[in-house]
């Protein structure tokens, strides 16, 4: 099933993700976009005034800045070298350069090269505890077909505690008992259940499902 450590982190929650000049960045740095999003945090593409960047969200609210001298050019194959900060909007003092292999920076031999920069920005992350930490949301799903093959699809409500979500998985599977339905498989136990069930023709599968990831940050 879906595992914490297969997670990828998911998009920033705004407007500019169906935004074209946002989408043709956000596909070409992909190859440095996922690995982010797999350690995992949530990155952003910054459009400001004709300056680009990549902007990758810390634990305490402050976030990385990914560019090339001042700006990321549209296209990435003219990035020479990477220059990434620490950042912060509500804590100003915080300025830290975690990594600088543009032209006469302390890594410039390492140019556009991407393993150093993953592992200069991995060992900065781990080594402050900045890593996002995130919590499945679990949700209940009903679907399956009537006897006459219309679709049966409801969600149940979104459940940040697993304990919840598992309970309202119960309490779907015990309606459906009092209403005549049969279960003929069921397995996942109590993390993940899931079950199939028959009544007059029709089969629903009942299941406690990802709805998502929710971040949690330092107090």
């Amino acid at each position: 099933m879906n595992s914490e450590a297969s997670q990828l982190a998911p998009l920033p929650d705004h407007g500019n993700t169906t935004d074209p000049l946002w989408l043709a960045l956000w596909s070409a740095y992909e190859p440095v976009i996922t690995p982010l999003r797999r350690m995992p945090l949530i990155v952003d593409i910054e459009l400001c005034g004709g300056m680009f960047g990549i902007t990758a969200e810390l634990s305490d609210y402050s976030y990385l800045l990914i560019t090339s001298d001042d700006t990321l050019p549209t296209d990435p194959n003219r990035v020479r070298g990477w220059h990434v900060q620490r950042l912060s909007d509500h804590t100003p003092t915080i300025r830290d350069i975690v990594y600088d292999s543009t032209e006469g920076g302390p890594q410039a031999a390492h140019g556009n090269d991407h393993v150093p920069l993953f592992h200069a920005i991995t060992t900065y992350v781990a080594r402050r505890g900045l890593g996002l930490r995130f919590r499945p949301i679990k949700a209940v799903s009903i679907s399956g077909l009537r006897s006459d093959h219309s679709a049966i699809e409801h969600i149940c409500d979104c459940f940040p505690s697993s304990l919840d979500a598992v309970t309202r998985y119960h309490r779907e599977t015990v309606t459906l008992r009092a209403m005549g339905w049969r279960p003929i498989h069921q397995q996942g136990g109590n993390e993940w259940p899931l079950s199939v069930w028959v009544h007059d023709g029709a089969v629903v599968t009942v299941a406690v499902t990802l709805a998502g990831w929710n971040a949690e940050r330092a107090a």
